[in-house]
């Protein structure tokens, strides 16, 4: 199997051209884009090149830039929710696919629902992740106005601040790492123009139509999105799986376990998950310092007395505390504590 993505260019009929890739050999998996894409920035992060590595092993992932970003034209577009669609029909056509599945994040699905919705013969199965059927109901227009004054004033600072929302557990490198990605992939202009057109979305007729088997995951806390929004976008598709995420994560991609993957790979192949599968994959992604470490939270000991029990500086356990938050999805000790117990990390056994 190919190691590197193979990339191609196709023309959306009466507008720009968009930049695509492909790796793998498995049933095809379009990825759509979210607000911010780039074709190869995407993946440079290790979080988000593991989760390809995992995706790839299973199917044929495509994925591509909106009009707007990253290697596509970046020209002034009309954004629409027909123009979203067009694009996802340019790319399957351009490679010949007929039926793929199809995995949208945050603004992609309001396309992938609509699409499926127009095109029933052609998507295999949906997920939804971070998503919405309304822009309306997903960000309020105070915080979009905000958001494009912010924008407008000081496009770096606006970044940094996005970086905080969308990486809530992220290290120093995190958010560095997504500031600069979403600088490199579009311009202040057109970041302003998709956070319109992420507010105008509205995909809410056409959803009853749609006839393909879907899930929608949400973190229960996820910053950016409401689990309101994806309690909606879940209600309103037929027979839609509603998975909700004990964390507050929203970026697909960017996230230290591989749950969500996990879970995504899982409906794809129609394999049955559930919490226990999920709490056996958490296990297995702490390192046996972290499990040492969250034992001893859940005894109630402090991060110094956890650092003068196992001989290490406070400053490690403190880092370790933190990538254990992230990989767990917790908010602070008592959540950690109780997550302990129900992995049997703990005397006390499952709590009733």
């Amino acid at each position: 199997m190919a190691t590197h993505p193979s990339v191609a260019y196709c023309r959306v009929p009466g507008s720009g051209r968009i930049a695509l890739a492909s790796l793998g050999d498995g049933p095809p998996l379009i990825l759509l884009p979210g607000w911010f894409t780039h074709l190869h920035e995407r993946w440079s992060h290790p979080c988000a090149a593991a989760a390809r590595a995992r995706l790839v092993r299973a199917h044929r992932l495509v994925w591509y830039d909106r009009l707007g970003c990253g290697l596509s034209d970046r020209r002034r577009f009309p954004h629409s929710l027909r123009g979203d669609v067009d694009q996802l029909l340019a790319v399957m056509d351009s490679l010949g696919i007929e039926r793929p599945h199809l995995l949208a994040h945050c603004a992609g699905t309001p396309a992938a629902t609509t699409f499926a919705a127009l095109y029933p013969e052609r998507v295999d199965r949906l997920v939804c992740c971070s998503g919405f059927a309304r822009g309306g109901v997903a960000v309020t227009p105070d915080w979009v106005e905000a958001f494009r004054h912010l924008i407008r004033t000081h496009w770096e600072l606006a970044t940094r601040t996005l970086a905080t929302l969308v990486i809530p557990n992220g290290s120093a490198g995190d958010l560095a790492w997504f500031s600069d990605f979403q600088q490199m992939t579009t311009t202040p202009e057109a970041a302003r123009q998709l956070l319109d057109h992420l507010l105008a979305l509205d995909a809410c007729a056409t959803l009853p139509s749609v006839r393909a088997p879907t899930l929608v995951v949400h973190d229960r806390d996820d910053p950016i999105i409401p689990l309101a929004a994806g309690k909606e976008l879940a209600a309103l598709i037929p027979g839609a799986r509603l998975h909700i995420q004990e964390g507050r994560g929203h970026d697909l991609l960017i996230r230290p376990s591989s749950t969500l993957v996990d879970v995504i790979l899982a409906f794809l192949a129609r394999r049955p998950f559930n919490g226990d599968a999920t709490e056996r994959k958490t296990q297995e992604h702490l390192t046996r310092r972290e499990k040492e470490i969250l034992r001893l939270i859940a005894e109630g000991d402090s991060n110094k007395s956890i650092a003068r029990v196992l001989g290490i500086a406070p400053g490690t356990v403190e880092r370790h505390v933190t990538n254990i938050y992230g990989k767990m999805a917790v908010r602070g000790r008592a959540e950690a504590a109780t997550r302990a117990v129900q992995l049997g990390l703990t005397g006390y056994g499952h709590p009733h």
